[in-house]
């Protein structure tokens, strides 16, 4: 049987819900009502009520994801926006070339604040650039904190990094970026290897 993307998404959620109930009551009760409400907007061509019931599912599961980081990238230029960004062919760098890494974190903690209708997360990263024989070149603790608000839930969310190059003598290298979820004490590291070209 062909899947179209309605198929799979069907399964996905299914899958979903089974993760939520066997996680706890409260978060498949949250999720199931977000469903539930999401179904009466599309049924009613309500766009605002299906919409905050597809929000209402998407933090009931959030809640319960593990804390990681998905679509990492190396890009040519600086992206626009979330998913808005253009892949390099490569990881070969010259030296006074800067390295632009993209990627999406996901499962951090989010507060809500229902009384002015605000999320908030806390976000920091590190990194550490390391040479072929394991050696740290470079490094910083806490060189990124992301802290923000927003009266939508996160869910789609990207971190872009820029490393420069400068005084890189040729040969491989990787790139360690730790990322620390504050408020849920998590943190996730993404290693991406890279090339410094020669003369």
């Amino acid at each position: 049987m062909k899947r179209t993307p309605r198929t799979l998404a069907a399964a996905a959620l299914a899958a979903l819900a089974l993760t939520l109930a066997a996680t706890g009551p409260a978060a498949a009760d949250e999720f199931d009502q977000g469903v539930t409400l999401a179904r009466e907007g599309l049924k009613a061509q309500d766009p605002a009520k299906a919409l905050k019931g597809l929000r209402q599912a998407t933090a009931a599961a959030w809640a319960r994801l593990p804390f990681t980081v998905l679509e990492v990238h190396l890009v040519a230029a600086p992206p626009t926006g979330y998913g808005q960004f253009l892949e390099r062919v490569d990881n070969v760098y010259r030296p006074s070339e800067p390295l632009i890494l993209y990627m999406e974190p996901v499962g951090f903690k989010v507060r809500h604040d229902p009384r002015g209708e605000v999320y908030s997360h806390n976000l920091s990263a590190d990194f550490n650039l390391v040479d072929a024989w394991g050696r740290v070149v470079a490094g910083r603790r806490d060189f990124g904190r992301f802290n923000e608000e927003s009266r939508h839930f996160p869910d789609r969310y990207n971190l872009v990094f820029t490393y420069s190059l400068n005084g890189l003598s040729p040969g491989e290298y990787r790139v360690e970026t730790t990322i620390r979820d504050i408020l849920g004490k998590q943190a996730h590291t993404v290693v991406v290897p890279f090339k410094i070209e020669g003369p």
